[in-house]
């Protein structure tokens, strides 16, 4: 028997309106077009190109342990800084965009992590992000 999922929404966990709004987060070190992990809060530099992994503004995902007709979609925002200026973008797992362009960088989401279990949403500390940073398209 299939269980449908659950819509769960979520608020905003994080504000801020790009990298430098939150100066003293760690900083990760990432190289250009190589996968890198950001936990909710943090930093990366990517030669020059800044990305923080500001909030997630959504996840409806379908539980760990439970089967859904429907994948379900988490949206996370990061915000990108460079000299050129800042922007945020906002990228799915499982809808358009997963990818999006800014200052001549584009910035793919491969993974956000945890999933939700049973009814109950990640904690909001928990969330991971697998990011690349590539060419724009």
């Amino acid at each position: 028997m299939r269980r449908a999922a659950v819509l769960l929404t979520l608020p905003a966990l994080a504000c801020g309106s790009g990298p430098s709004s939150e100066p003293d987060a760690p900083t990760v070190e990432a190289a250009y077009g190589e996968r890198f992990d950001l936990s909710l809060g943090e930093r990366a530099d990517v030669a020059g190109f800044h990305v923080a992994f500001a909030r997630v503004s959504e996840d409806s995902r379908c539980p760990e342990d439970v089967q859904c007709v429907h994948a379900g979609n988490a949206a996370a925002a990061f915000g990108v800084e460079r000299e050129a200026g800042r922007a945020t973008l906002t990228l799915n797992t499982d809808r358009e965009p997963r990818r999006a362009a800014a200052m001549g960088h584009a910035l793919r989401l491969v993974e956000l992590r945890p999933r939700p279990v049973g009814g109950a949403l990640p904690d909001s500390e928990a969330y991971e992000a697998t990011l690349v940073v590539e060419p724009e398209p």
